[in-house]
Order: structure tokens, then C-alpha cells, then sequence
């Protein structure tokens, strides 16, 4: 199971009290909304601003495993890791924690694509380099 020490990629978010549902907790729709800031931030450092950047990025899949309950108040910390390198895409590994508990975890795959064909497009070579400079740190 990772740990806190497996990802090299951090993002700290504050929880808001809008992100609560009827139950008191935090709902499912901000668990993954703090998932997605933590993804934009990692996709930021590996192939830079979206809005300049020469292809685009979409969003293939994301599946989240919700472990337990969060309250607010709290700063949420996403660790994030690049688990897979492939032609056109990356797979994003992330695990949400508050305080020291793990309450979140999930996958996500990214694809690359032409901004004029709207197709798959190869990593550029930098942001291949980019991406396995944080692939999750081995314990």
C-alpha cells in the first residue's frame, strides 16, 4: 500500500465548507475536485501552462476509491505520482490525505492529443522526461 513517502508531487488544498454534504462529510463530488487540483498541478510541471502548451490534454478515465469519511475544517494533502509513461498518455497514481489519515485514492489516465485534429498525439520528449522524474518513489 503507498505511503506519504511513495509520492514525490504534493499539493495541499483547505477543505471549504460548501464542500460538505447533508451527512456532515465531505462529498464525493469535492473528493474529486481535490483530486483534479492535484492532477493540474502535476500535468503544470510535466508539460506546462494548458493555455500554451502545444497539445492538449483530456481526461480518459479517473477512478477513485473513497476510504473513509473527512470532516471539515482541514487542509487536504494530494500526493501525486506519474505510475505510467505510455505512447500518447500518462497514468496519474494520487492518495489524499488529512493529517496523517489516507482517505482517498485514486487513478486517473491523461492523453495527449493534436489541438487540430483532436487525436492522440505523441509525448514530446521532454515531457516524457518530465513525467518519469516523478514516478512513485520506491520504498
Amino acid at each position: 500500500m503507498p505511503t506519504e513517502a511513495s509520492f514525490p508531487f504534493w499539493t495541499d488544498e483547505k477543505l471549504r465548507i460548501q464542500d460538505t454534504d447533508l451527512n456532515g462529510h465531505v462529498n464525493n463530488a469535492a473528493i474529486a475536485s481535490l483530486c483534479e487540483a492535484g492532477r493540474g498541478e502535476i500535468i503544470f510541471a510535466v508539460a506546462g501552462d494548458a493555455r500554451t502548451r502545444p497539445l492538449a490534454a483530456a481526461l480518459r478515465r479517473v477512478t477513485i476509491d473513497y476510504l473513509s469519511e473527512v470532516h471539515y475544517p482541514g487542509r487536504v494533502r494530494i500526493g501525486s505520482a506519474i505510475a505510467r509513461v505510455g505512447n500518447t498518455s500518462i497514468t496519474i497514481r494520487q492518495e489524499l490525505f488529512l493529517g496523517e489519515r489516507r482517505f482517498a485514492a485514486a487513478e486517473s489516465v491523461i492523453v495527449f492529443m493534436d489541438r487540430v485534429t483532436r487525436r492522440p498525439a505523441p509525448l514530446l520528449d521532454a515531457w516524457r522526461e518530465a513525467a518519469e522524474r516523478f514516478a512513485p518513489v520506491e520504498a
